[in-house]
């Protein structure tokens, strides 16, 4: 797997061995970038905190840093190996540091400290709840910007999740994946 554009444009990330995870295609990666890219939902790549939960690799998060100029990337990932290859991944790129891994389960966060975010990458087991629940607690913490786009990942066989407080603009078939995309669009607390 390689970093298809941008500063870090060529770079081969290492990629797990007989893991859980599902490392986004080149393809998939370079679909969702397109769109991002695009103008249609604004300039999410221009945000300057980017969050990818259920971050595997971190080749979603990576990819948007490498497009973008944002301030911080924050993967959160509960798999031990799997963080182990997000770090890996990070060294690699021998940059500034603006990226911080976070090794827990989403749904036990219970501070958050840094910045609300504009973008979010969201690739939960297929066919599970985690993905809204994760939501739910990026909003309960504040952690989200009002406007902010998320980018969550389902199986084509599932429909799009309906989320409080969260917008679906767009659903796009991308090989067995199908993008979502949503904007925060929070209520009075």
């Amino acid at each position: 797997m390689r970093i298809i554009s941008g500063k870090y444009k060529r770079i081969k990330l290492c990629t797990p061995k007989n893991l859980s995870t599902r490392p986004s295609t080149d393809r998939f990666r370079e679909t969702v970038m397109g769109i991002l890219e695009g103008g249609k939902f604004g300039y999410p790549l221009k945000s300057k905190i980017i969050i990818d939960i259920f971050a595997g690799t971190g080749a979603l998060g990576i990819e948007a840093a490498s497009r973008g100029d944002p301030s911080k990337v924050i993967f959160i990932e509960s798999d031990n190996i799997a963080n182990k290859i997000i770090q890996s991944n990070i060294k690699i790129l021998n940059t500034k540091n603006i990226f911080y891994t976070i090794n827990e389960d989403v749904r036990n966060i219970n501070d958050w400290k840094f910045e609300p975010s504009e973008l979010v990458f969201l690739d939960p087991p297929y066919f599970s709840k985690l993905g809204i629940a994760a939501l739910s607690k990026l909003d309960e913490l504040d952690a989200l910007s009002p406007g902010a786009i998320i980018i969550y990942e389902t199986s084509v066989k599932e429909f799009a999740p309906k989320i409080n407080s969260f917008e679906l603009l767009l659903s796009k078939k991308i090989s067995k994946s199908l993008i979502n995309i949503f904007k925060y669009l929070p209520s009075f607390k």
